[in-house]
């Protein structure tokens, strides 16, 4: 369904999906405004500029799983655009395991008992037909046996999440498990595949953040077609087609079409005449996960080689640790570089109750008891919340939600796109090829 002539399109947010939206829309000379609560674009996609440290506002990494979204990205940074290797590894039992999990790591590193149980429990995995897992328990068994899973992945997960495993919808692996199991590690093992499909080892990044894809999008739709501090309060409707925007005391009205990338919870409870009560409540009960990023400066030149370095034991409150000069030495002076430890939370509290204030002490105590750093090289700490981050998929979630994108199925001129619009778990080069979808449909 096509604009009309000379109408603009209305994009709510300006994180990665409503600046992917708003790139393609001018790139089809298809007029548009961007409307963003905050008053920077990038939602939790941004590179944090301090001095002479950079350092993104999570572990993001760009990886060439879909050509078109590559070669996007590779027109936007040209030459700034780096090919990184650098694998990241599990830390479990005070020593260093690959990930995604090796075999070659797994011998290495187990005990004799640990690895008899691995050999049967997978031997017995793939002699068997295995039924479609409805969970990510039942996936991390099917893929791993169980001793491997609640060695690494089922804590990992859980700490994530905040949830049991077995409750958890099989999607929140982003498809890092897909077509992976023993079977596979035996086979990279014996003909040394690195099996790049699955390994984050190689990705493109940005030589000065990750947030300069988006500041580059920014800066090729124009700061004109931007409306910052601009929250949308109110979409008025006829119950078919959205006819008035609400931001602040100003009222847009005659709208053609709109784009959103709100969270589903903030859209819904922000249509007016609001929606029937089953679909608040549903969408009122729906979860996310935020992120605590405690930034540390080091007086030292380097912290590790891996991209990610994960922590699935509970005894750390975080999750993973990346350092973003093993990215681009661009991202920290010669002499010195940061770490960005990544503790997740529901909104309300960090984990246990831990007061925020007292997070950044347990976490550099923790780091120094298991001699990571030392309390010397510490020279300052930051603190910084990224809401929204993850949508929480428990089972069941896509019919409990079907009411949810059924009712927003009638409007005809709104559409939704990006990770919290549409509560899934999606990579930046998807966001790219949604938004190049529906901008097509409206040339």
């Amino acid at each position: 369904m096509s604009l009309k002539n000379n109408s603009c399109l209305h994009i709510l947010g300006a994180g990665p999906a409503g600046l992917a939206s708003a790139y393609y829309a001018k790139k089809c000379e298809i007029p548009a405004m961007l409307y963003e609560s905050s008053n920077t674009v990038g939602g939790n996609c941004k590179t944090i500029v301090d001095g002479d440290y950079r350092y993104d506002t999570g572990a993001h990494r760009f990886h060439d799983k879909l050509d078109h979204a590559t070669k996007e990205v590779q027109e936007l940074i040209g030459d700034d655009l780096l090919k990184v290797n650098s694998p990241s590894m599990i830390f479990s039992n005070n020593r260093m395991f690959d990930f995604p999990l090796g075999l070659l790591s797994i011998l290495r590193n187990l005990g004799g008992v640990d690895i008899a149980k691995i050999l049967t429990e997978n031997i017995f995995n793939i002699s068997r037909i295995s039924s479609k897992p409805t969970n990510f328990k039942d996936l991390a068994y099917q893929v791993y046996g169980k001793t491997l899973s609640e060695l690494f992945l089922i804590n990992y997960t859980e700490k994530l999440w905040g949830r049991p495993a077995h409750t958890l919808d099989v999607n929140i692996s982003g498809n890092r498990l897909k077509n992976l199991n023993m079977a596979t590690l035996f086979r990279e093992l014996l003909f040394s595949n690195d099996n790049s499909d699955h390994l984050d080892g190689s990705f493109y990044y940005p030589k000065y953040g990750f947030g300069t894809i988006f500041e580059k999008m920014e800066n090729y739709i124009g700061e004109s077609n931007i409306r910052f501090n601009s929250p949308v309060t109110k979409l008025v409707h006829d119950k078919k087609n959205i006819v008035e925007l609400v931001y602040g005391n100003t009222r847009i009205t005659d709208i053609d079409k709109v784009i959103t990338t709100l969270p589903v919870n903030l859209l819904i409870n922000c249509m007016e005449p609001s929606p029937p009560e089953k679909i608040k409540d549903i969408v009122n009960n729906i979860k996310y996960r935020d992120l605590n990023l405690c930034v540390i400066y080091l007086d030292i030149p380097s912290f590790t080689e891996n991209a990610s370095i994960y922590f699935p034991e509970p005894t750390f409150p975080f999750t993973r640790i990346y350092e973003p000069k093993n990215r681009s030495n661009k991202m920290a002076p010669e002499d010195k570089t940061c770490i960005v430890v990544e503790t997740p939370y529901d909104h309300e509290a960090l984990p246990d109750g831990m007061p925020k204030k007292e997070l950044f002490q347990i976490i550099s105590n923790i780091l120094i008891e298991n001699k990571f750093i030392n309390r010397e090289q510490i020279i300052g700490h930051k603190d910084i919340d990224a809401k929204y981050a993850y949508p929480i998929l428990e089972t069941g979630i896509k019919e409990r939600l079907e009411p949810i994108f059924s009712y927003l199925g009638n409007f005809e001129n709104m559409y939704t796109i990006g990770r919290s619009a549409q509560f899934k778990y999606i990579h930046t080069h998807d966001i790219f090829m949604q938004a190049r979808s529906i901008i097509n449909k409206l040339k």
